[in-house]
């Protein structure tokens, strides 16, 4: 093997590394909700958001990145999954260090807010308590199947993912209404620092709210 070939390895090995942008610890990112599109005019409906779960299914070494997963070297629980939007991966699609939204805040948090601003936008009127409600008022329940951001590698780019799937249940007197929301957003990126996977995130949330508008009445 020639030192131009040992060098050609090399520069590949260090620029796959380097592509994936990852670290093998734990990292906190907050994900800002996207920027609010117009408001529609009020169409004169309430709505009450009752519930909002968090039903993902994590896994200790799934076989493919996209299904959630948390690093067992480090801190466990409930209270971890809630706030965990994805996992760092090495250049080979090794699974490394999580990524947590900070205290504070979960994924169900997340939800809550595209939920609420894809309502305004398509002009209903959010009710903030149950004493709020009335007889034509909306009541909401929200099941989150998934959210989730993963990284594919490449040779000179990766791709970042994100994934969201819901299922929303509307009711109003005696009529429900069942609707699946789902999207998933990639793009290539030169690394994978923390930047891009909010980057990704927000472009996921955005496609749900447009969604979500798309299928209210």
């Amino acid at each position: 093997m020639n030192s131009k070939f040992r060098l050609l390895i090399v520069a590949v090995f260090t620029s796959v590394f380097f592509l994936s942008g990852c670290a093998t610890s734990r990292a906190i990112i907050d994900v800002p909700m996207p920027a609010s599109g117009e408001v529609s005019k009020s169409n004169g409906k309430e709505i009450y958001i009752n519930s909002v779960t968090d039903l993902r299914v994590f896994e200790v070494k799934p076989p493919v990145p996209s299904t959630p997963s948390l690093d067992p070297s480090e801190e466990q629980g409930d209270k971890i999954k809630q706030r965990a939007i994805a996992r760092k991966r090495s250049g080979y699609g090794m699974g490394l260090g999580d990524i947590l939204l900070p205290e504070g805040k979960t994924v169900e948090f997340l939800i809550t807010a595209a939920l609420k601003q894809a309502f305004i936008e398509k002009g209903y009127s959010v009710l903030n308590k149950k004493e709020q409600i009335t007889d034509n008022a909306y009541i909401a329940d929200v099941k989150i199947n998934k959210l989730w951001s993963w990284m594919n590698p490449g040779f000179l780019a990766i791709t970042l993912s994100t994934e969201i799937t819901t299922d929303i249940v509307i009711k109003n007197n005696e009529v429900t209404d069942e609707k699946n929301i789902s999207v998933k957003i990639s793009d290539n990126f030169q690394t994978g620092v923390e930047s891009n996977y909010v980057e990704v995130m927000q472009s996921a949330l955005t496609a749900y709210i447009t969604e979500l508008k798309l299928k209210l009445k």
